[in-house]
């Protein structure tokens, strides 16, 4: 080998291992950039479901006082939170009002059957409207539910993900280093040829100076 072959060699593998630094840092730097928005896309979903979950937390919460898991003070205020909603004052009014109207209709207002159609349906009232919201209260657990596995289901993949790009990362660089490492090898390697040709050049008592170049 030549002395310019030597330093052009040496010249091109510089810029070849340059080159494939380069390309390395944009890769992993893409990767990195990646995995930020891979990150910034879970937060921004776990915020969009935060409502239907926070909904199926509180349902959850209200489901256990209705059916007295919480304790008896805990299930008495939430029957008496529902027996004084809108909803069970407007259908028990309008009962007790048709109630009313067909005994005055009868005759029988005061009489004991009266008496115990309205305590009966005043108790038919109240299971009716306790059962409708047990159901409410279902149906939004159920939502909050759906809501957590959505989540879950996005970060499990959001974990791949990243650790995909990771990996992809973790390879450019390797493989930069691995170029780099194959043309500083291979320099060293030339640069032993030339020193081993350095005797030749002066064999036969004189400088060769065609084996130089």
């Amino acid at each position: 080998m030549g002395l310019f072959s030597l330093i052009g060699g040496i010249i091109s593998g510089n810029k070849q291992a340059k080159a494939s630094k380069e390309a390395a840092r944009l890769q992993y730097d893409a990767t990195q950039q990646g995995i930020r928005e891979n990150a910034r896309q879970y937060d921004q979903t776990r915020a969009d479901y935060q409502p239907f979950r926070d909904l199926g937390y509180d349902a959850l919460g209200n489901f256990g006082d209705l059916l007295g898991l919480n304790g008896g003070d805990a299930q008495s205020a939430e029957i008496a939170a529902l027996q004084a909603s809108p909803l069970y004052q407007s259908l028990f009014s309008n009962g007790q009002d048709a109630i009313l109207a067909s005994a005055s209709a009868t005759g029988g207002l005061r009489g004991g059957n009266t008496q115990g159609a309205l305590a009966d349906f005043g108790r038919d009232t109240l299971s009716s409207v306790i059962q409708n919201q047990l159901a409410n209260y279902g149906g939004a657990i159920g939502i909050g539910s759906g809501a957590t596995d959505a989540v879950s289901s996005f970060g499990a993949r959001a974990v791949q993900d990243q650790a995909a790009l990771r990996n992809q990362g973790a390879a450019a660089n390797a493989q930069s280093a691995l170029v780099r490492g194959g043309i500083a090898g291979q320099n060293w390697s030339n640069i032993g040829s030339f020193a081993d040709s350095i005797p030749q050049m002066f064999a036969g008592g004189g400088f060769n100076w065609g084996k130089l170049f």
